[in-house]
């Protein structure tokens, strides 16, 4: 990676850097993501917690995920904003919402995610990979 993404919430309590290249970046189209994010899927930039430094006041809220197993979600306490995710079907990794990054176009997803939740009136990517449930599911 030639360089660090950077990004945070929307009122700045929160920040981050992602050190390393991602692993992975796409979109989560299932239930939970969409009422988590109030949208048609969760823009995640999956990483190893070893590579995000993460400075600033956050709070969680952990839940079954459409897979069945604990999905813990972070938040900024004052503005509310969803910026981090652990979902333990991807044990030891975190994602980081691409849409808080500093500067978007560094987020460039390769895959649709949960595409069996996919709304009507989304339209995807034809060039992304696409999987009916998670991956690793």
């Amino acid at each position: 990676m030639s360089k660090t993404l950077k990004g945070g919430c929307l009122c700045g309590e929160v920040r981050y850097e992602i050190t390393q290249e991602p692993i992975a970046m796409g979109k989560c189209h299932c239930r939970d993501c969409q009422k988590a994010t109030g949208s048609a899927y969760f823009p995640y930039i999956l990483v190893s917690p070893d590579t995000l430094k993460i400075s600033g006041a956050s709070i969680d809220y952990t839940m079954k995920g459409s897979s069945g197993k604990d999905v813990t979600r972070t938040f900024c306490p004052q503005c509310g904003s969803y910026v981090f995710g652990e979902p333990s079907i991807l044990e030891g990794l975190r994602t980081v919402s691409g849409a808080t990054l500093d500067n978007p176009e560094d987020y460039k997803p390769d895959a649709d995610i949960w595409v069996e939740h996919l709304q009507d009136w989304d339209i995807l990517d034809p060039n992304t990979t696409k999987f009916d449930r998670s991956p690793e599911s």
